[in-house]
């Protein structure tokens, strides 16, 4: 009798974990929806409201620990990500300062996690703070040189102090590892025997302010090329339009010039620069 009632208990326990962790992915899940829904106050009670079920549920976990290790390594790891996304929440809600200090508070436990400095520079550039901003991408880039977005973000801010050399050299590194947006064999690639896969990465946003950082070191035609490249995986944008039209008016080249400011007035019929330089006031007319 003492093994059935051992082995009841258990499978009486391992059901009643079992309910109050659905409980907690219910209550997350429920929570992820109303902060894509932009319902940031509410989003930000159920990701509370999860990470406390899930501590009620760690604690008795804790007692059993020998024979439910795998369980309660998962549990502290979804505990810790629903604790971390509240400063997403927080961001959004404008709580800046409230959502550093979710991220310090991780760093102080991980000072090794590249996502969390990443997460630590982008709210601090969104509030003004530069130099931290760079120097939290520069610690996440120390702990993953291939962190694409970190390379960005470091550009970018580098490019608005008007550290142009340095900032290229990010914009370079952003591109490297940036990742795959595209894979797709071209045209007719049924008419040959070996045919090479085009690949485009991910990487518009990148080659545009390398274009713009080479344009402000007078590598016009080098400028030119990184537009093109950022065109021949977004060719709808209006920016980098503008950007090689302005590039094509530095060098000279008024013909192209004239085609990429018609492209560029034709995806943005607003856009005054285009509209001067295509259609620029003709005195006579207007006296007449």
């Amino acid at each position: 009798m003492s093994f059935l009632k051992k082995w009841y208990d258990k499978v009486s326990r391992k059901k009643q974990f079992t309910t109050l962790y659905r409980r907690g992915e219910e209550v997350y899940g429920s929570g992820y929806v109303l902060f894509e829904m932009g319902k940031y106050e509410e989003a930000l009670d159920k990701y509370n409201e999860a990470a406390a079920i899930w501590g009620e549920l760690e604690d008795k976990l804790s007692e059993f620990e020998d024979e439910m290790a795998d369980d309660l390594a998962n549990l502290r790891k979804k505990c810790q990500n629903v604790l971390y996304s509240r400063c997403f929440v927080l961001y959004k809600m404008g709580k800046h300062e409230e959502a550093l200090e979710v991220i310090d508070s991780f760093l102080e436990d991980d000072p090794q996690d590249a996502d969390k400095w990443f997460g630590h520079g982008f709210v601090m550039q969104s509030i003004g703070q530069h130099q931290k901003a760079v120097e939290s991408f520069s610690k996440c880039l120390d702990l993953n040189p291939a962190f694409s977005d970190a390379w960005y973000c470091k550009a970018t801010l580098l490019y608005h102090n008007d550290e142009f050399t340095q900032a290229l050299e990010c914009y370079e590194m952003a591109a490297q590892h940036s990742d795959v947006k595209d894979f797709a064999f071209p045209r007719y690639s049924f008419l040959n025997i070996d045919p090479k896969p085009k690949l485009k990465k991910d990487a518009a946003g990148i080659l545009y302010g390398k274009g713009n950082t080479l344009f402000k070191l007078e590598r016009f035609e080098e400028a030119i090329e990184a537009f093109k490249g950022a065109l021949d995986i977004e060719p709808e944008s209006p920016k980098i339009w503008q950007g090689l039209a302005n590039t094509y008016l530095k060098i000279g080249n008024d013909d192209r010039a004239n085609k990429a400011f018609a492209k560029l007035l034709e995806l943005d019929p607003e856009n005054s620069q285009a509209k001067e330089y295509i259609n620029p006031e003709n005195p006579a007319e207007e006296g007449e």
